[in-house]
């Protein structure tokens, strides 16, 4: 094998197979590559043009009749006015069910980039506490503000406060805590959800006429601060009401209660502290003595 070592024998030979197979090419340029047929052989024709038989619908419901026969249950009827007037759900509790469901489809869609199962709870949850427990903050706008600072002006002012707390006050219910309670655990608690929507009612009157009292400019504060006491304890207890229709916002609600009782305490304290320095101008059988027991001077 040196032989093939040598590069001018090697190039010999390949120039040679060159040419060879060049002039094989160059005599079978253009000839058939298939034989023709032999005589007598079977031929394959062209398949004919195909035209589409119509399906037809004889009820109208979108299936065909051949299929018809195969169906053994009726057809589902979309009912495309009930589409149409779709209203979203306007409680909390229904929101939200609505929202989680568009963000776990939203996780099924978006795949690994898509935001996890907990990220989703957690950003429901942080929406629920910034919308369910946000209440509007009355302020100084609110008030009928008087320039009035005569001890007749303030007697007057403390007098009104208490006599709203008497003749809104409702009596002989359970406490809010025990008629939420009541109307969760029991069958058909009608009378429970009346009780309850009548002691919101009551904070609900504290309010509206606590605000149209005129206020000696330095009971201002104090005051503001007893009416949005009063008007977060009317929501408060207006959810607890609607626990069996939107129990979420009902929990919401429940969960700052107890805080919204504690600022009444407060609030009414403040009020206190503001009418004692001024309890000269009070006289015995003032309503605000029997509600406060501010103490009278000389007795």
């Amino acid at each position: 094998m040196d032989y093939l070592r040598n590069p001018k024998i090697l190039g010999s030979f390949l120039i040679g197979f060159a040419l060879v197979g060049g002039t094989y090419t160059l005599t079978n340029f253009g000839e058939p590559r298939l034989a023709p047929p032999a005589p007598g052989a079977a031929m394959v024709e062209a398949a004919p043009v195909r035209t589409p038989i119509p399906i037809k619908d004889s009820d109208g419901d979108g299936v065909g009749d051949w299929r018809d026969q195969f169906i053994t249950t009726p057809a589902i009827t979309i009912d495309e006015d009930a589409i149409s007037n779709y209203v979203p759900p306007t409680t909390l509790t229904g929101r939200l069910g609505v929202s989680l469901v568009e963000d776990m489809l939203r996780v099924k869609i978006g795949g690994p980039v898509a935001k996890t199962t907990e990220q989703i709870l957690q950003e429901n949850v942080a929406e629920i506490r910034s919308t369910a427990i946000t209440d509007d903050i009355y302020d100084i706008r609110d008030i009928r503000l008087g320039v009035d600072t005569s001890n007749d002006a303030i007697r007057t002012y403390g007098n009104a406060l208490a006599e709203i707390v008497f003749r809104y006050n409702v009596h002989g219910l359970e406490g809010e805590l025990d008629l939420l309670f009541n109307q969760v655990t029991s069958q058909g608690a009608v009378d429970n959800t009346r009780n309850l929507r009548a002691l919101a009612s009551m904070y609900k009157n504290y309010r509206d006429a606590t605000l149209a009292l005129v206020v000696p400019p330095q009971f201002a504060r104090p005051h503001l601060d007893l009416i949005n006491v009063y008007n977060a304890l009317y929501l408060n207890i207006a959810s607890m009401a609607e626990a069996e229709v939107d129990p979420l916002a009902s929990l919401v609600r429940l969960r700052r209660y107890e805080e919204d009782v504690q600022g009444l305490g407060l609030a009414l304290a403040n009020i206190y502290d503001a009418l004692r320095p001024h309890s000269a101008v009070f006289v015995a059988g003032d309503p605000v003595i029997a509600l406060m027991g501010i103490e009278l001077e000389g007795l």
